[in-house]
């Protein structure tokens, strides 16, 4: 899948840049919505544009976690990412995992045991390749088995450990979408819980929309 209508994605962003119609809180003014005719459907947006649902639902929880001055900026810096047609996207979502898992604050080495293998898990997703079913379930058993784990950022450590798992299992891909979402939000919790970023869970959004229109930006092009 690679992208495409490209021009067509840059004036759908600047016409609701320019009504001032992006908004939080709201599936016709949110990122998805805005792209899709003001409903939750990120199939559309695959369809139309060639961006994945995981990246659509990533870019959207972190819309939704910015302040409401700068959620509108995420939106509009989108197209310059993407940057033209033929750029494939398949892998950002699972990159994306990846640096986050390694950005979650120090836990103690039980758990950072068992997120490790997770983490190599979402490096052989990032580069094309299959993490086996079997390393799949012995890498959530791991996690499953922490025990005694009750300080916040180890908590949500392991839920956002937990989320990618899921993510990687999921049999439809609109799940795993959704759970990725999810899983950026557990590490933004992890890290305001910790002096990471301040304890500033804005800050851990900010960082997480420049890694991922990065990601974005870098994506390789192809042709078909």
């Amino acid at each position: 899948m690679l992208t495409k209508n490209f021009h067509q994605l840059q004036a759908e962003v600047q016409r609701h840049v320019d009504a001032d119609r992006v908004k939080q809180g709201s599936y016709r003014t949110c990122f998805i919505g805005c792209l899709a005719g003001g409903v939750d459907n990120p199939a559309y947006i695959k369809r139309k544009y060639g961006i994945p649902l995981m990246t659509s639902r990533l870019v959207e929880s972190i819309f939704e976690g910015l302040p409401p001055s700068e959620a509108p900026s995420l939106f509009a810096a989108l197209p310059a990412a993407v940057g033209c047609n033929g750029k494939n996207l398949t892998l950002v979502g699972w990159q994306f995992l990846a640096a986050e898992l390694r950005s979650l604050p120090p836990v103690p080495a039980d758990v950072q045991a068992a997120i490790d293998p997770v983490i190599a898990g979402m490096d052989l997703l990032s580069e094309g390749k299959e993490w086996p079913t079997q390393a799949v379930e012995a890498a959530d058993a791991a996690v499953r088995d922490i025990r005694d784990t009750d300080a916040a950022d180890a908590v949500n450590a392991v839920r956002a450990v937990r989320a990618a798992i899921d993510a990687a299992s999921a049999v439809r891909d609109a799940k795993a979408a959704c759970v990725a979402a999810a899983a950026a939000v557990y590490v933004a919790h992890a890290r305001q819980a910790t002096a990471l970023d301040g304890g500033d869970p804005i800050l851990a959004r900010r960082r997480q929309r420049d890694t991922l229109l990065k990601l974005i930006k870098e994506a390789p092009m192809e042709t078909n």
